[in-house]
Parts: C-alpha cells; structure tokens; sequence
C-alpha cells in the first residue's frame, strides 16, 4: 500500500520536468477549466435530483425502521415504504454520492454512509436527512492520528536507544518507520481528495455506532454522530484491508468480516479489535450473527458459519457459486442470503441449507429484508424486487405518483 506514495512521488516529478513545455498549452486550457469548473458542483454538497424512477435505479442496501422499509444506493437516493415495498416515496437527501449502507436502532433514529466518506442522519424515520460527516473531515482525521502515531513512535524509538537494548531498538525502528509509512499515506489521500468509501454501518443505540469503509476506515461515535473518531489504530488491520461489514455478536460484543478473509472481533463493544483465524482467504462481503451463531460469506458464493463467535468455523455448502452480499433472520428465525447472478439461499434455523433459487433476470441483489406483511424485499442493480419464502417473485414496487415525491 506504501509503494502508491512512492510511485505517486516519481510521478510528480516527471510531471514537473514536462510541465516547462507545456506551460503555453496550460494557459490556453485555463480559461476552459474556469469554465467547465463554474459549472461544476460537489456531489458531496448537491442534493440528490428527484426522480420517479429512484426505487427502480441501483439501490444497495435496505433495512427496517419499524414498519417503515428504507433504502439507499446510487445518486444519493434515499426511499421508503410504508406498504410493505408496493410503493415508496423518495426522501431528501442533502448529497449525491452513492450511499452504500444504512441502519436504524430505532424506528426514527438512523445513519446512511456511503462513498466519499458521508455519512447521514435522519430522525424522522427516514423522511429527511442532514450531513453529518464526508471525507474531508475524515482525510483530516485520519492525517492528525496518524501524526501523532509517528510522534509516539519517535518517542518510543528515543527511549528505546537510551536503553541500549539492541531487540528493543530494532522493534521500536520497524514501528517507526511504520508510523512513518502511515503518515505518508494519509497525507497523500487526504491530497487526493474525499475519495475512500464507508461500506457498512451499524450502531447500538442513539448515541454509540461504527462506520467501516475502504482501506480499513473506521470511525466512531459516542454522542450520536456530532462527532466522528478516527478508531483505525484500534484495529488489528495493520494492511488496511477493506472492512465490509459489521454485525453485533451476543450481548456485548462485535465482529466485522472484509478483504482476503479478513474476521476482527471486539468484546469490549468496539473499544478494540484483535483478528481472528479465517476459514478462507478470499473476501467476504458480509456478516450476520443470531447470539454467539455467526455467518459470514462473500465471493464464489462461500459461506462459513460458527456456532462458538469465531473460534472455529464450517463450511456451508449451498451450492451457489455467485457471490453472496448480503443475509437477513427472518421472524422464524431461519435465514435468506442474496447475491449476484439472482442467487437467493435460503437457510434453515441451524442456518443449514434449505434450498437456493435463481431469480428471473439474473440481477444481483445487494440486500433483503423482510416486510411486515411477510415478504422478502430485494435491493440491487434493478432497484426493488419482492418475493416471497420460496422465492417465488410478487407483484412488482409500483412507480411512485410525482405528488408523491418528497
């Protein structure tokens, strides 16, 4: 990951020598940068442009606020659902940017996160929705930890040399020249602009939640989002691999799954993580627990499942070979899984396999959840699909009336 600064930085330096000859050029293109420039606006501080279509477009995650059904995905497209997925109203959304994950610990308190490092809240149920957070703010946070990471180290690497102890010595420089590494990353990213993604999101109550993302991005909260923490240096990720997801496992603690077979557990409800031993060394996409019972799974469509929180691990075979995005328990307690390819696995209460279905179309599913009237409701590359247990597929989400559109 290091090697990026290091190519980054004899990159600018050719640019630099070509740049003598093409300052001419520059000069003409200026005024047709201003141009295009003016015209310009962040997505980041755009709100989402209303359309009728919003449930039908790439949505890639749902979830339940009481009986109210809400998604979010592409353009900063906010819907909810007060039938049961028949209809949906469009919500206001402040940005545009993909939203990639949403959860609600109540049926009016909840947080959407998504690319460029945003994050929303609502407290209406999801009606309307404010900008907490983005990957400026995230860049900056990241740089000032990672700043005083390296001045520990430094610290650490005096005392150590004052010591005389040669092993303590070699073990403070490797952490110094990680720390300095990190810096050196973070400075670069944060150049690069808001640029790295939250994928999944999760909280345990008003006040105390997660945001996971690219390149091991983790923030914190404990005041409800009014501020955002940077938690990365609680995490045994020292490769900043991709964090995907993150699911609550029994009554204090938690477990995120991500990049080449990464699994983190914390039972100190996220205050640290340690990495625990994985069954696979491809990606896993997602995790679903019920108690100390844990599913994660991913490419291929490979599934694991561990009775004991993670401590050992059984292959589930399903006979899906699509990759698997996302899971949900429904009210009896069994488990329905959905991927690409129209994969949908359905589990039964010891999450053992029950039967797997293709769905018509072959669309990808990127979440399910299940509605208060029983049926399972799809999100993905073809906006909202509704099938029933079997997999049967149910009258389709009707468009949404522009009168309706909020």
């Amino acid at each position: 990951m290091y090697i990026r600064s290091v190519q980054s930085r004899t990159v600018l330096i050719v640019l630099k020598s070509a740049m003598s000859f093409l300052k001419f050029s520059s000069l003409l293109l200026l005024f047709v940068s201003l141009s295009a420039r003016a015209e310009w606006s962040d997505p980041l501080e755009a709100p989402a442009l209303v359309s009728d279509r919003a449930h039908k477009s790439l949505l890639l995650d749902i979830t339940r606020a009481g009986s109210r059904l809400i998604a979010v995905g592409g353009h900063g497209h906010v819907v909810y659902s007060d039938d049961s997925g028949v209809s949906w109203t469009q919500a206001k959304t402040p940005s545009s940017v993909t939203l990639t994950s949403v959860y609600f610990p109540s049926p009016t308190h909840g947080w959407a996160v998504g690319h460029d490092g945003i994050i929303l809240k609502t407290e209406d149920a999801g009606a309307s929705w404010v900008k907490q957070f983005d990957g400026y703010l995230a860049n900056k946070a990241i740089v000032k930890a990672a700043r005083a990471n390296k001045e520990n180290a430094l610290a650490a690497l005096d005392k150590a040399k004052n010591s005389g102890d040669t092993a303590l010595i070699e073990t403070a420089e490797i952490l110094m020249e990680s720390a300095t590494y990190a810096l050196e990353d973070a400075q670069y990213d944060a150049e690069s602009g808001s640029t790295k993604p939250f994928l999944d999101v999760w909280f345990y109550d008003a006040k105390r939640g997660f945001a996971v993302g690219a390149y091991g991005m983790t923030f914190a909260t404990k005041d409800g989002g009014k501020s955002w923490v940077d938690w990365s240096n609680r995490v045994d990720n020292p490769d900043r691999l991709h964090i995907n997801g993150i699911a609550m496992v029994g009554p204090r603690s938690l477990m995120m799954a991500g990049e080449q077979g990464m699994i983190l557990r914390s039972d100190d409800m996220g205050d640290s993580w340690r990495s625990l031993p994985s069954p696979y060394e491809g990606s896993f996409f997602g995790i679903m627990s019920k108690s100390e019972s844990v599913l994660v799974f991913g490419l291929r469509g490979n599934l694991f499942h561990s009775v004991d929180g993670g401590i050992r691990w059984e292959k589930v075979e399903t006979g899906a070979t699509q990759t698997l995005l996302a899971a949900y328990t429904k009210s009896d307690r069994t488990a329905v899984l959905v991927g690409n390819g129209g994969n949908v696995v359905f589990l039964n209460r010891r999450f053992e396999p029950a039967s797997t279905v293709t769905l018509p179309g072959r669309t990808a599913a990127a979440a399910v959840v299940q509605a208060p009237d029983g049926a399972l409701v799809l999100v993905g590359e073809a906006g909202v699909n509704r099938i029933d247990s079997k997999g049967a597929v149910l009258a389709g989400a009707i468009s949404m009336a522009e009168g309706d559109l909020k």
